[in-house]
């Protein structure tokens, strides 16, 4: 029998609604202690455990200033910035201001009210307010109704068969760092040494493999400003490698789930991938507005250059979609540079770092066009780009299964929190 869930306001699940606060940051003494110290940096998207933050608090910083200490295992959402994210205790740890303890009625388990609250997201973030940084009251939070069931058998079956699905794509996602991780350590050798490919198999007993290193043979490298890197390379800017580099469309998007076009936002670029599962949709009327000029092809790269920048995506295929102003579009020249390999150059750390150089703002740092188009990129043979490429394509179609892996799995999870979280699937009693 299916059980029937109930609708309930928010206001009737809790004991108790509690906020913090932030120690003087004029008084040293009050910070770098012992005492986990959260606010919203915190937070991340589909991350339901707060396992550690940014910053710590001493006691006497806990003692002077409304930040309160949350104890193990008690929901925390955020009310302000990251509206709607919400994440479960792990240890004691206080809270700023902007965050909100929830301390349940005696039947509610914590797990299957952290579920149900990131289920409701999209309402506590429809009910925001606020131009520049959003906000909700925490009357207006209490308002919001959802679906619940009294059972707590219930409650606890759910939530364990999501934590399940949890730990599934927690593997997945370490797996995937320790692969980005170990290609990063193959990028910073290739990219800084490249593979020697002078003369023939037969002259050169080096031949296809990396260069000797810079204190090896310091003869075969030149310093630059993106620092050693072999002599045969050039050092070009960005714009002379490309035919083009603009963004997205500026005017307003609207977006509709009767539409037919994909349209990217910066959370659409990851892992050198484009995500196609977190994009929206506008009408072909639409798209026809906001393409012109900016119609991405087979071989082009995207960039995110406002907010989360310094990701870069090669377009794949050729398919219709549009993209923010907040993503850059770079169409290279394919007689200079290789489109996967300016991709790859531009996920490395070596243009990361120059990335975060020239980055200009503060709550939401921004790479303007003019300083993408004059970015320093090196510059090897076309062949020994095609190279350095082949040495990398086993570790990159590892993370790019494994991703998908993860793809597949988020996909399950959503699923069951539609099913599962309204009642609409029940779950087997004892």
């Amino acid at each position: 029998m299916i059980e029937q869930f109930n609708k309930l306001p928010l206001s009737e699940l809790f004991e108790s609604v509690i906020g913090g606060g932030t120690p003087p940051r004029a008084i040293p003494e009050y910070w770098n202690g012992s005492i986990p110290w959260a606010s919203v940096k915190d937070f991340s998207d589909n991350e339901l455990k707060l396992n550690k933050t940014q910053e710590s608090i001493t006691k006497l910083g806990l003692l002077n200033s409304t930040s309160k200490l949350i104890k193990t295992g008690t929901p925390i959402i955020c009310l302000r910035m990251a509206v709607g994210r919400v994440a479960i205790a792990n240890k004691d740890v206080s809270i700023n201001q902007d965050l909100k303890a929830l301390f349940t009625k005696g039947n509610i388990d914590s797990l299957y009210l952290v579920y149900l609250l990131d289920f409701s997201r999209s309402e506590v973030m429809r009910r925001s307010i606020g131009s520049t940084v959003k906000g909700i009251s925490t009357s207006e939070l209490l308002r919001i109704q959802v679906p619940f069931p009294e059972s707590l058998d219930t409650q606890q079956k759910i939530a364990t068969i999501l934590s399940t699905v949890d730990n599934l794509i927690e593997k997945t996602q370490s797996l995937i760092d320790k692969y980005t991780s170990v290609k990063q350590g193959m990028m910073a050798d290739l990219f800084t040494r490249g593979i020697d490919l002078s003369g023939t198999p037969e002259t050169n007993k080096n031949y296809g493999q990396l260069r000797p290193s810079v204190t090896e043979s310091p003869e075969l490298y030149q310093e630059t400003e993106l620092g050693w890197v072999p002599k045969d390379w050039a050092i070009v800017q960005l714009r002379n490698i490309c035919h083009k580099i603009t963004d997205g469309s500026h005017q307003s998007v609207k977006t509709t789930e009767d539409g037919d076009v994909p349209f990217l936002f910066v959370s659409s670029v990851r892992n050198g991938q484009i995500l196609w599962d977190k994009t929206a949709l506008i009408t072909n009327d639409d798209y026809a507005i906001l393409s012109k000029g900016r119609e991405p092809k087979k071989g082009d790269v995207l960039y995110t250059a406002v907010g989360s920048y310094g990701h870069a995506a090669g377009v794949d295929e050729d398919v219709k979609f549009a993209f923010q102003r907040h993503i850059a579009y770079i169409k290279p020249d394919n007689l200079k540079i290789k489109s996967s390999f300016l991709t790859e150059l531009l996920n490395f750390d070596m243009l990361k770092r120059w990335a975060d150089k020239v980055a200009l703002g503060n709550a939401q740092k921004t790479v303007t066009l003019g300083e993408l188009s004059k970015y320093p990129v090196i510059l090897p043979t076309l062949a020994e780009q095609k190279t350095m490429l082949g040495n990398l394509s086993s570790i990159s179609n590892t993370i790019e299964l494994e991703a998908e892996t993860l793809l597949k799995q988020e996909k399950i999870k959503k699923g069951l929190m539609q099913d599962l979280l309204t009642g609409k699937v029940s779950v087997k009693s004892d």
